[in-house]
């Protein structure tokens, strides 16, 4: 049998496979716990994602307080944000959301109104006589994908609700779940290594110091981030008398989650809404976005990002496009953090072998030896 190099990556290949198949014939083992596994998924993503912004602020604290303490006085801190959300801006923002809802049918009208006076420019009637273009049916095709557009929105809260409902005792145990990490959170790491054997742990403390402190940045600069993103770009709507500019503002700090390609994803809807005004506040719009983005990108994200995720933004943008044909909008968030924790690993997995591999002898060389 061969053993070359290639062969070996091959057998690991086909043995892989081979226990993926068989794994396959008796998925009522790995049902539940795939279940149970998916069931702990949520809190744990959420509870992660709350300790990382809590840690700082925990850590700040604990200098001249007991740590329980300080933890205490970040949940109050906590607390308060949340009911000022709810109390300052989660009314107006669901009042522009119910009248954006019930103004639907009149901004497909007004975005059709625009197609058909976009057709007597002299320029575009010869593109209107065909078919293809005209603007029947780039209006029927319109009206189509924001009827879907809709429907895929209604759906996914209505989703986004049950998924929350399902889990509402486990979501209940987030805040625990987070006082534990709190609390216990900077013993993980020594728990790691004391399953690991002796020679791999200064490789193995390396990484996970590593993967630990680029998920922070990530997470950390992500949320303030899009935090004055939706500030700025609320301010900037309220300038151009954009209707719904809460709202607007809100899907603009959503969608900076998503790296590079969030504000086209922004774009889109706030221009079909912008439609209903004039096609002047479409380009008004463009110009919010871009001047808002660019200044976080050069004044204020490079200060409070830190150290950031040594990807390249091609790989960025092909990581996200391809989450998001596999996962979902959930996919093109987590993808990044997760590629750059695969990379950390495969990186020091290969230094440690680069650097602790011991050659081959030599067959001759030891007959020379024993002479």
């Amino acid at each position: 049998m061969p053993q070359g190099k290639w062969f070996r990556i091959g057998y690991g290949i086909i043995v892989v496979l081979l226990i993926a198949y068989l794994a396959s014939k008796v998925d009522f083992v790995f049902n539940p716990i795939g279940k149970v596994l998916a069931a702990l998924f949520v809190p744990l993503l959420i509870s992660g994602m709350f300790y990382y912004l809590f840690r700082p602020f925990v850590r700040l604290l604990s200098m001249k307080l007991p740590k329980a303490v300080a933890i205490l006085l970040v949940y109050i801190g906590a607390i308060g944000i949340c009911y000022l959300f709810f109390w300052m801006i989660w009314p107006p923002i669901r009042d522009q959301s119910i009248n954006l809802v019930d103004n639907f049918p009149q901004i497909v009208a007004s975005v059709q109104t625009w197609l058909e006076s976009m057709q007597q420019h002299e320029w575009l009637k010869e593109i209107g006589q065909k078919d293809a273009l005209s603007t029947e049916n780039l209006t029927n095709k319109l009206t189509g994908s924001l009827d879907e557009l809709l429907n895929s929105v209604i759906g996914s809260v209505r989703g986004i609700f049950n998924v929350i409902m399902n889990f509402f005792f486990l979501l209940g145990l987030v805040p625990f779940m987070i006082y534990y990490l709190l609390s216990e959170g900077d013993k993980l790491p020594g728990h790691i290594l004391r399953m690991l054997p002796e020679r791999f742990h200064k490789e193995a403390s390396g990484a996970l110091k590593e993967i630990d402190a680029s998920i922070g940045s990530f997470i950390l600069s992500k949320v303030l981030t899009s935090l004055l993103i939706g500030v700025l770009t609320f301010v900037g709507y309220l300038l151009i008398d954009m209707p719904y500019p809460l709202l607007l503002g809100l899907i603009a700090a959503i969608t900076n989650f998503i790296p590079y390609i969030g504000p086209l994803i922004a774009f889109i809807p706030t221009a079909v809404v912008a439609l209903t005004v004039s096609p002047m506040t479409v380009l008004l719009v463009g110009v919010v976005l871009v001047v808002s983005n660019q200044i976080e990108a050069n004044l204020i994200g490079p200060r409070i990002i830190g150290k950031q995720m040594n990807v390249h933004p091609f790989t960025v943008m092909l990581l996200v496009i391809g989450a998001s044909s596999i996962i979902g909008a959930f996919g093109m968030i987590i993808v990044v953090p997760v590629y750059a924790i695969i990379k950390i690993i495969a990186i020091r997995v290969y230094a440690f072998r680069k650097h602790n591999h011991i050659p081959p002898k030599d067959p001759l060389a030891e007959v020379i030896e024993r002479k």
